[in-house]
């Protein structure tokens, strides 16, 4: 007897095909946002919040702007170029010493990077166990992310932890809604292009680099192209849901740190708390949910951090060998996927190994190499904006009707101007 599909059964096969596919198409995009967001974003909006208020709202509002076009149109290279090569591989094209440039900011940075992120981890976990010894935990964590990675349990690990990070966002959601912020002095910092002046904890300047170079500027943008590479994305009609995910994403990113920013501005900045440590944080959530609300913070940021040192450590790996197979053409498609390459393991120990050095004693606070790494990113801003205007313009590579709109080119050259600015103000 021959077997019969129903209508009914055909149109659930077909949603339940259609949901996969799009679920298959966004985690590329989910993967990125995941390495974007942690401690790093929470640290730079809270110290903005309590150090200047509301004044450099619109930093955050012009850098998730920035960040969705710099990625969508990559994403949209990635995809759709005549080629089917990886803006690294068209990077290193244009010349050589694109991938020599981005293979020596992927160590430096993975370095910084992993290094600021690690040492956060160490000190939550020290102030969760009421056992402060950071450079002791430093050195276990580093061990049991090297030891996790790539097996199955980490997977494991991380979905708790990923749990435990929702937790701490809905606290950080909920004690925004309920500290009632002014939303007259929002708009204003969101609209009035101010520099306030300079009586924070931390030099304005180094604060408004810190806030571009964490979301506008950061070389974790070049993750995207590989994550879509190595998910098998390559399809040219998902371009629309790519984009829709991105922008999901980075709305929803901006909305954590908004009110993250909210409970600095609200909570810290009128009891003259400044954030010099993640613990100056927790504090903002213990006066209003007492030790319970920092434990809550503590054991959610040791999640975010926890997951982010693996996340950034595997990104920063694989973009720095991506580069060093451009300058190495004898490396090139050797391997179908960069972690199945014998050096990677080696890569990614030295990463995590050399980013241990900033958990050592008589080093940076955390709060500040957070800053600094993140505001180093400014001084690639410029280069990577330049090459991306370059590539998403080109017939060569893109053809006519694939190329970048108006408005995508105003904001990269705007961009370009705006990162020269600020590093010439910051550094000069």
């Amino acid at each position: 007897m021959q077997n019969t599909v129903t209508p009914t059964e055909n149109k659930q096969s077909t949603t339940g095909t259609k949901v996969k596919t799009f679920l298959r198409n966004i985690g590329p995009a989910v993967i990125t946002v995941f390495s974007w967001l942690g401690a790093g974003d929470i640290i730079n909006s809270a110290v903005s919040g309590a150090s200047y208020g509301y004044a450099l709202m619109w930093v955050l509002i012009l850098s998730n702007l920035i960040r969705f076009v710099i990625v969508n149109t990559m994403t949209r290279y990635e995809l759709m170029n005549k080629d089917g090569k990886s803006m690294v591989a068209t990077f290193a094209e244009i010349t050589k010493i694109f991938p020599l440039f981005l293979f020596i900011a992927s160590v430096i940075m993975g370095n910084l990077t992993v290094g600021y992120i690690l040492k956060g981890a160490a000190q939550c976990f020290g102030w969760l166990i009421n056992v402060p010894a950071e450079t002791l935990w430093a050195a276990v964590i580093g061990v049991i992310a090297f030891l996790l990675l790539g097996r199955s349990l980490f997977g494991k690990v991380e979905s708790i932890f990923k749990i435990l990070m929702a937790v701490l966002v809905s606290v950080f959601i909920i004690l925004a809604i309920y500290v009632k912020p002014d939303v007259g002095q929002i708009a204003q910092g969101a609209f009035l292009f101010q520099i306030p002046n300079d009586d924070g904890a931390y030099d304005v300047m180094l604060v408004i680099m810190g806030l571009v170079g964490a979301t506008a500027g950061s070389l974790g943008n070049l993750f995207h192209g590989i994550n879509l590479s190595e998910g098998g994305v390559r399809d040219p009609k998902t371009m629309k849901s790519q984009t829709k995910s991105l922008l999901f994403s980075v709305i929803m990113g901006a909305l954590l740190v908004l009110c993250v920013w909210i409970v600095g501005a609200e909570i810290l900045r009128p009891n003259g708390i400044q954030v010099k440590s993640l613990s100056d944080i927790g504090k903002a959530l213990e006066m209003y949910l007492g030790t319970t609300g920092s434990k809550i913070f503590y054991l959610g940021v040791f999640g975010a951090l926890f997951t982010s040192t693996a996340g950034n450590a595997i990104g920063f790996t694989k973009l720095a060998i991506a580069n060093l197979n451009e300058l190495i053409p004898s490396r090139k498609g050797k391997y179908d996927k960069i972690q199945n390459d014998k050096i990677y393991p080696i890569f990614l120990g030295l990463m995590l190994a050399s980013a241990f050095i900033w958990s050592l004693p008589h080093m940076p606070g955390q709060v500040f190499l957070t800053l600094f790494g993140n505001s180093l990113n400014v001084v690639i801003v410029p280069i990577i904006a330049l090459g991306v205007l370059y590539v998403t313009n080109s017939k060569k590579f893109l053809g006519t009707a694939r190329r970048n709109n108006w408005f995508e080119n105003i904001v990269l050259g705007a961009t370009t101007i705006l990162a020269l600015v600020t590093v010439f103000k910051g550094f000069l």
